[in-house]
Protein backbone atom coordinates (compact mmCIF):
# COMPACT_ATOMS: atom_id res chain seq x y z
CA UNK A 1 0.00 0.00 0.00
CA UNK A 2 1.35 3.67 -1.19
CA UNK A 3 0.25 6.16 1.19
CA UNK A 4 0.62 10.22 0.73
CA UNK A 5 -0.12 12.54 4.00
CA UNK A 6 -0.48 16.18 4.19
CA UNK A 7 2.03 16.50 1.36
CA UNK A 8 2.88 20.19 0.47
CA UNK A 9 5.51 21.47 -2.46
CA UNK A 10 6.21 25.00 -3.37
CA UNK A 11 7.96 26.25 -6.24
CA UNK A 12 9.92 29.57 -6.34
CA UNK A 13 7.45 30.24 -3.54
CA UNK A 14 4.72 29.47 -5.62
CA UNK A 15 2.30 26.92 -3.67
CA UNK A 16 1.99 24.01 -6.42
CA UNK A 17 0.83 20.87 -4.09
CA UNK A 18 -1.13 21.43 -0.83
CA UNK A 19 -2.13 19.22 1.69
CA UNK A 20 -2.08 16.21 -0.68
CA UNK A 21 -3.38 12.68 0.74
CA UNK A 22 -4.69 9.90 -0.83
CA UNK A 23 -4.01 6.07 -0.26
CA UNK A 24 -3.70 3.12 -3.05
CA UNK A 25 -3.37 -0.63 -1.96
CA UNK A 26 -2.38 -3.24 -3.68
CA UNK A 27 -4.05 -4.32 -6.91
CA UNK A 28 -5.62 -1.43 -7.74
CA UNK A 29 -5.53 1.94 -10.20
CA UNK A 30 -5.32 5.42 -8.69
CA UNK A 31 -5.81 8.10 -11.31
CA UNK A 32 -4.76 11.97 -10.78
CA UNK A 33 -6.59 13.70 -12.93
CA UNK A 34 -6.70 17.65 -13.08
CA UNK A 35 -6.22 20.81 -15.54
CA UNK A 36 -3.07 21.80 -16.74
CA UNK A 37 -0.94 23.57 -14.08
CA UNK A 38 -2.99 21.07 -11.15
CA UNK A 39 0.54 20.01 -10.14
CA UNK A 40 -0.36 16.23 -11.88
CA UNK A 41 3.26 15.79 -13.14
CA UNK A 42 5.04 17.51 -10.12
CA UNK A 43 3.33 15.11 -8.10
CA UNK A 44 3.72 12.03 -9.55
CA UNK A 45 8.07 12.93 -9.68
CA UNK A 46 6.98 13.32 -5.96
CA UNK A 47 6.29 10.27 -6.19
CA UNK A 48 9.28 8.62 -7.88
CA UNK A 49 11.94 10.88 -6.40
CA UNK A 50 12.71 12.98 -9.30
CA UNK A 51 11.51 16.17 -7.50
CA UNK A 52 11.43 16.58 -3.02
CA UNK A 53 8.66 17.68 -0.87
CA UNK A 54 8.55 20.61 1.73
CA UNK A 55 6.45 18.84 4.11
CA UNK A 56 4.14 15.29 4.51
CA UNK A 57 5.05 11.61 4.27
CA UNK A 58 4.78 9.12 2.07
CA UNK A 59 4.28 5.58 3.54
CA UNK A 60 5.22 2.16 1.68
CA UNK A 61 3.44 -1.16 3.25
CA UNK A 62 3.24 1.06 6.44
CA UNK A 63 6.80 2.00 6.65
CA UNK A 64 8.16 5.39 5.80
CA UNK A 65 9.16 5.23 2.26
CA UNK A 66 11.70 8.61 1.12
CA UNK A 67 11.26 8.77 -2.89
CA UNK A 68 14.47 8.44 -4.98
CA UNK A 69 15.43 7.29 -8.27
CA UNK A 70 17.24 4.71 -6.55
CA UNK A 71 13.68 3.03 -6.03
CA UNK A 72 13.26 2.95 -9.85
CA UNK A 73 17.06 1.72 -10.45
CA UNK A 74 16.06 -1.01 -7.60
CA UNK A 75 12.72 -2.17 -8.72
CA UNK A 76 10.24 -0.76 -6.02
CA UNK A 77 8.70 1.67 -7.83
CA UNK A 78 8.34 1.36 -12.31
CA UNK A 79 8.01 4.63 -14.69
CA UNK A 80 6.30 4.86 -18.18
CA UNK A 81 7.26 8.68 -19.27
CA UNK A 82 5.65 10.90 -21.43
CA UNK A 83 8.19 11.06 -23.82
CA UNK A 84 9.05 7.18 -23.10
CA UNK A 85 13.32 8.26 -22.67
CA UNK A 86 14.13 5.42 -24.59
CA UNK A 87 18.16 4.84 -25.01
CA UNK A 88 18.39 5.79 -28.77
CA UNK A 89 21.93 3.64 -29.49
CA UNK A 90 20.13 0.60 -27.46
CA UNK A 91 18.13 -2.01 -29.69
CA UNK A 92 14.42 -2.79 -28.29
CA UNK A 93 15.31 -5.82 -26.00
CA UNK A 94 18.54 -3.74 -24.86
CA UNK A 95 16.56 -1.13 -23.24
CA UNK A 96 14.36 -3.48 -21.89
CA UNK A 97 17.18 -5.55 -20.28
CA UNK A 98 19.50 -2.83 -19.20
CA UNK A 99 18.19 -2.09 -15.34
CA UNK A 100 18.53 -5.90 -15.01
CA UNK A 101 21.72 -6.57 -15.83
CA UNK A 102 23.07 -3.25 -14.04
CA UNK A 103 21.32 -4.58 -10.75
CA UNK A 104 24.33 -7.05 -9.38
CA UNK A 105 23.76 -11.19 -8.82
CA UNK A 106 21.38 -11.28 -12.15
CA UNK A 107 22.10 -14.42 -14.52
CA UNK A 108 21.93 -12.88 -18.13
CA UNK A 109 20.57 -16.16 -19.65
CA UNK A 110 17.50 -15.28 -17.06
CA UNK A 111 17.22 -11.73 -17.69
CA UNK A 112 17.57 -12.88 -21.63
CA UNK A 113 14.39 -15.38 -21.21
CA UNK A 114 12.21 -12.61 -19.06
CA UNK A 115 13.02 -9.88 -21.72
CA UNK A 116 11.88 -12.25 -24.49
CA UNK A 117 8.78 -13.05 -22.47
CA UNK A 118 7.88 -9.36 -21.71
CA UNK A 119 8.39 -8.25 -25.44
CA UNK A 120 6.17 -11.25 -26.44
CA UNK A 121 3.39 -10.29 -24.14
CA UNK A 122 3.21 -6.78 -25.82
CA UNK A 123 3.43 -8.08 -29.33
CA UNK A 124 7.06 -7.03 -29.66
CA UNK A 125 9.10 -10.08 -30.06
CA UNK A 126 9.84 -9.22 -33.89
CA UNK A 127 11.29 -5.66 -32.98
CA UNK A 128 13.61 -6.91 -30.60
CA UNK A 129 16.48 -5.98 -32.73
CA UNK A 130 15.50 -2.77 -33.74
CA UNK A 131 16.09 1.10 -32.57
CA UNK A 132 13.86 3.36 -31.16
CA UNK A 133 14.08 5.54 -34.53
CA UNK A 134 12.77 2.57 -36.08
CA UNK A 135 9.37 1.91 -34.19
CA UNK A 136 6.55 3.75 -34.41
CA UNK A 137 5.28 5.63 -31.44
CA UNK A 138 2.81 3.35 -29.95
CA UNK A 139 5.72 0.62 -30.26
CA UNK A 140 8.01 2.77 -27.96
CA UNK A 141 5.18 3.30 -25.49
CA UNK A 142 4.82 -0.33 -25.68
CA UNK A 143 9.04 -0.65 -25.16
CA UNK A 144 8.81 1.85 -22.49
CA UNK A 145 6.23 -0.41 -20.43
CA UNK A 146 8.25 -3.53 -20.68
CA UNK A 147 11.01 -1.44 -19.43
CA UNK A 148 9.23 -0.51 -16.55
CA UNK A 149 7.99 -4.19 -15.99
CA UNK A 150 11.55 -5.85 -16.00
CA UNK A 151 12.27 -5.07 -12.74
CA UNK A 152 8.86 -6.34 -11.28
CA UNK A 153 8.26 -2.80 -9.26
CA UNK A 154 5.46 -3.29 -7.27
CA UNK A 155 4.00 0.48 -8.54
CA UNK A 156 3.59 1.31 -11.92
CA UNK A 157 3.55 4.81 -12.32
CA UNK A 158 2.17 6.40 -15.73
CA UNK A 159 2.69 9.91 -17.25
CA UNK A 160 -0.26 10.84 -19.42
CA UNK A 161 -0.12 7.49 -21.70
CA UNK A 162 -2.51 8.09 -24.26
CA UNK A 163 -1.21 11.93 -24.93
CA UNK A 164 -0.06 11.57 -28.06
CA UNK A 165 -2.01 8.36 -29.33
CA UNK A 166 -4.84 7.70 -31.25
CA UNK A 167 -8.13 5.96 -30.14
CA UNK A 168 -6.96 2.42 -31.07
CA UNK A 169 -3.93 2.67 -29.20
CA UNK A 170 -5.54 4.31 -26.27
CA UNK A 171 -7.57 0.98 -25.97
CA UNK A 172 -4.88 -1.07 -26.46
CA UNK A 173 -3.44 1.16 -23.42
CA UNK A 174 -7.05 0.49 -21.50
CA UNK A 175 -6.70 -3.21 -21.80
CA UNK A 176 -2.61 -3.58 -20.88
CA UNK A 177 -3.56 -1.81 -17.53
CA UNK A 178 -6.45 -4.10 -16.92
CA UNK A 179 -4.11 -7.08 -17.16
CA UNK A 180 -1.63 -4.96 -15.12
CA UNK A 181 -4.01 -5.00 -12.41
CA UNK A 182 -5.08 -8.66 -12.56
CA UNK A 183 -1.97 -9.43 -12.30
CA UNK A 184 -2.33 -7.37 -8.46
CA UNK A 185 0.62 -4.80 -9.67
CA UNK A 186 -0.39 -1.49 -8.15
CA UNK A 187 -0.67 1.66 -10.56
CA UNK A 188 -0.52 5.16 -10.17
CA UNK A 189 -1.94 7.06 -13.59
CA UNK A 190 -1.20 10.81 -14.24
CA UNK A 191 -4.05 11.67 -17.07
CA UNK A 192 -6.32 14.86 -18.37
CA UNK A 193 -8.19 12.62 -19.70
CA UNK A 194 -11.30 12.03 -18.02
CA UNK A 195 -13.22 9.14 -20.34
CA UNK A 196 -9.55 7.21 -20.11
CA UNK A 197 -9.39 7.34 -16.45
CA UNK A 198 -13.56 6.28 -15.70
CA UNK A 199 -12.00 3.45 -17.87
CA UNK A 200 -9.36 2.14 -15.81
CA UNK A 201 -9.56 3.75 -11.90
CA UNK A 202 -10.73 1.89 -8.96
CA UNK A 203 -10.51 5.40 -7.40
CA UNK A 204 -9.23 9.07 -8.54
CA UNK A 205 -7.90 11.97 -7.25
CA UNK A 206 -8.88 15.07 -8.41
CA UNK A 207 -5.93 17.86 -8.39
CA UNK A 208 -6.88 22.03 -8.64
CA UNK A 209 -4.30 24.71 -9.38
CA UNK A 210 -3.47 26.11 -5.60
CA UNK A 211 -4.72 29.92 -4.68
Amino acid sequence: MLKLEKINKKINGRPILKDVSFEVTQGQTLCIVGPSGAGKTTLLKTIIGLTDYDSGEILLNGQKFVPTIDNVNQGVIGVVFQDFRLFPHLSTAENVSLAPRLKSGRDLKNIQTETLKLLTQLGLADKADLYPFQLSGGQKQRVAIARALALHPQILCWDEPTSALDPDMRDNVVTLITQLKQEKITQIVVTHDLDFAKKIADQMYQLTPVE
